[in-house]
């Protein structure tokens, strides 16, 4: 009998370190998304392209999206994916298409040309874009950022292959602000803005009506705080990449807080995340202490710098980058996070 109990103690402490045995990540995560398979697919430092099934299994899209390609190199910094699993990833003034078998292309921008122009998709241009997303009907939105004058363009990519720009936020008065600090879109293309000057998330209706969403914007340039409750008193710190749920609630990461905040009912809730805030004395940006814990959700801790993309699947599971902690953190919809892969 004690010999049967021994074993099976064994057997069961085995199962036990194989289930939560985490993913080695090659290099450091970058820019995550998640397709129609609840996969979740990665860029790595390097180019690399990886996915991760639901069960954990770790393999290469693309071990290079560079590989025999000329100049100009395909590189990424940021991603969208399409309801096909098509990957659409900016790198400065182009924009590149990954299929799901690892092919690369050019999908719009003309090299070396840095300026933005409308029109149809082969002759459309960029300038500097710095987000990406694209909605259920496969629109693609950017932020193309002009640093002349220190202000973005928001523009569309619809599915008949045309470009124009829905917004200038230098020309706005609304929207105006030096630095746009994430994106997100909903299902009917109304695109949401962080403003990073602002300390505010704004939203750009579909019909061209901005409005704050939440934050009190421009309230504070230095010695920021963070209040939740009531949209009409609460104040974020740095609002950053921005997600859409299925509820249309508005899902952020604040990459100096260490959280993942959530807009809903009118009122502003952490929902991930509880590092103590350190004193306005401390840092003039406002900022909170770095920690590395999974477990329930409020009582877990992140390292956000150096990444903080999300991603979220069709069972409503977050998925963010922790840049800090070379990570990939879940944030499950019953409240908990764990770690899906690390370097």
């Amino acid at each position: 009998m004690k010999y049967t109990i021994l074993l099976f103690a064994i057997i069961f402490s085995g199962c036990l370190q194989a289930q939560i045995a985490i993913p080695k990540l090659p290099s450091s995560p970058q820019y995550i998304v998640v397709d129609s398979r609840d996969n979740v697919i990665v860029h790595l430092y390097m180019g690399r392209i990886i996915k991760i099934t639901p069960d954990g299994n770790l393999s290469y899209i693309t071990e290079d999206i560079r590989k025999g390609k000329t100049n100009p190199y395909p590189s990424c910094n940021a991603m969208a994916i399409d309801a096909n699993d098509n990957v659409y990833m900016a790198g400065e003034d182009l924009i590149w298409k990954l299929t799901p078998n690892g092919n690369v292309s050019l999908f719009a921008g003309i090299p070396y040309t840095y300026k933005a122009v409308d029109g149809q998709l082969k002759d459309a241009q960029f300038r500097k874009i710095e987000f990406i997303k694209i909605d259920p009907k496969g629109n693609l939105y950017v932020a193309d950022k002009d640093d002349r004058g220190n202000f973005y363009l928001i523009r569309k990519i619809s599915t008949d292959g045309k470009v124009i720009t829905i917004a200038d936020t230098k020309e706005n008065i609304d929207l105006k602000t030096k630095w746009v600090a994430g994106m997100g879109v909903d299902s009917i293309g109304n695109v949401y803005l962080s403003d990073g000057n602002g300390r505010c998330i704004k939203k750009l209706a579909s019909d061209g009506k901005v409005a704050a969403m939440a934050g009190l914007c421009n309230k504070r340039e230095f010695l920021p705080v963070y209040i939740q409750g009531d949209i009409s008193q609460a104040e974020l710190m740095s609002p950053t990449d921005i997600l859409i749920d299925k509820k249309g609630e508005i899902i952020f990461t604040d990459c100096r807080l260490h959280r993942i905040i959530k807009i809903a009912n009118n009122s502003v809730t952490t929902i991930a995340g509880n590092s103590v805030i350190q004193p306005n004395n401390v840092n003039m940006g406002g900022r909170a202490k770095e920690g590395y814990q999974d477990g329930k959700a409020l009582s877990a801790l992140f390292n956000f710098p150096l990444g903080c993309n999300m991603a979220i699947d069709s069972k409503q599971n977050i998925y963010v980058i922790d840049g800090g902690n070379d990570c990939i953190r879940k944030l499950s919809t019953d409240g908990m996070v764990t770690t899906v892969a690390k370097k």
